[in-house]
């Protein structure tokens, strides 16, 4: 929801480009803040951390409001979009580390699966929930909504997990702590390309349906390319071992590959994009569940929610790369789904580099040998 809360709130008194660069940086924010966020969530917990960022959120959120409200000038706007990105609750990369701590070994990749199948589910729903608060009570009844929700998991997340600081956590603050791994590193191309190709290709699709005067489609396209992943994630990502993570995930790339490929021939006959498109989406699922899978294993002891934050920061910036570059093609949009294909095609490779070039990790932690989060 926070996207597009943010957009709405800020244009309710401000033009597009006002709240198009208001969005932009708390993109920025999100990025550059949130390995920093995670390392803090290491340190001290992940709910712990949570709940100070929400304090601090929560005020930012509503100045925000009060500033659009106000009709403040766009830098004003913009400089508190910033600070709700840079204080957003490190809740997306903090669940991950749990899932690989407190998961049994076995049941590892099924939980990055079930992560990567309701990561989809909530790219469908958000965007729906936020946009019909808004417009039928307001943006700011939106924006309430999205703090609720937000300290409700929260205090889900402080129920569950108590709080005890990670000592083995401490290394880690100094120097490049969990990009000391460099099999990490590799990931993070491999995660930024990843994300590039489906940003791309939203904005491809996008692009081809307006072209056509379709605008109607735009909604279902996309919303077929989260079923396709979803289902993925459930039949494919969720029945590997956690293990073959680096064997798995330069062939689920292959596959989304040869879907974006399927896809962009199918561009050539509008109506054929009703059916590939969640074909395309089909190994997107099982790919991200296996790529989080591959960095809670990469990750040095003890930093296991900056290493997911770094995951998220290059795939936020893979987006925003991927949709600049998709956008150039906006009026030739077959060829910003060509543009798609050949990301996820470096992906693989870049994988595949990565399988080539790590040295065997140490397993995944099981109950037995938890860290203290």
């Amino acid at each position: 929801m926070l996207s597009l809360t943010v957009l709405l709130v800020v244009a309710q008194h401000a033009s597009m480009r006002v709240a198009g660069l208001a969005l932009a940086g708390c993109t920025v924010g999100l990025a550059v803040t949130g390995p920093v966020r995670g390392r803090l969530a290491d340190r001290y917990g992940v709910s712990r951390t949570a709940a100070i960022c929400c304090a601090l959120q929560v005020p930012a959120a509503l100045g925000l409001l009060a500033a659009a409200l106000d009709s403040q000038p766009a830098m004003v706007l913009v400089a508190l979009a910033v600070a709700v990105g840079c204080v957003m609750p490190p809740l997306s990369p903090g669940l991950r580390s749990l899932w690989s701590v407190h998961a049994p070994a076995r049941l590892v990749q099924t939980a990055f699966a079930l992560d990567a199948a309701v990561f989809d589910l909530a790219y469908i729903t958000g965007p729906v929930i936020a946009s019909s608060v808004a417009v039928g009570v307001a943006p700011a009844a939106a924006l309430g909504l999205m703090l609720a929700l937000t300290v409700a998991a929260i205090g889900v997340i402080g129920t569950r997990y108590p709080q005890e600081a990670n000592p083995a956590a401490t290394a880690g603050r100094r120097g490049l702590g969990p990009l000391r791994s460099v099999e990490l590193r590799r990931l993070l191309i491999t995660a930024a390309l990843t994300n590039a190709a489906l940003t791309a290709t939203e904005v491809a699709l996008t692009a081809s349906m307006r072209q056509h005067h379709v605008q109607w489609a735009i909604g279902p396209l996309l919303a077929e390319l989260s079923v396709g992943s979803i289902l993925g994630s459930l039949l494919l990502g969720a029945r590997a071992p956690a293990a073959s993570a680096g064997r798995r995930l330069p062939r689920y790339l292959a596959g989304y590959t040869g879907g974006l490929a399927a896809l962009t021939a199918a561009a050539l006959a509008v109506p054929l994009l009703a059916v590939a498109t969640p074909l395309a989406g089909l190994f997107l699922g099982p790919t991200l569940a296996t790529l989080f899978t591959a960095g809670a294993r990469a990750a040095p002891h003890g930093n296991g929610t900056e290493t997911q934050a770094w995951l998220n920061s290059f795939m936020n910036g893979g987006a925003a790369g991927g949709a600049a570059l998709a956008g150039l093609f906006a009026t030739q949009p077959i060829l910003g789904l060509a543009f798609a294909t050949g990301a996820a095609a470096l992906a693989a490779l870049a994988a595949a580099l990565v399988r080539g070039g790590s040295k065997p990790t140490s397993p995944i932690r099981t109950p037995n040998q938890q860290l203290r989060i």
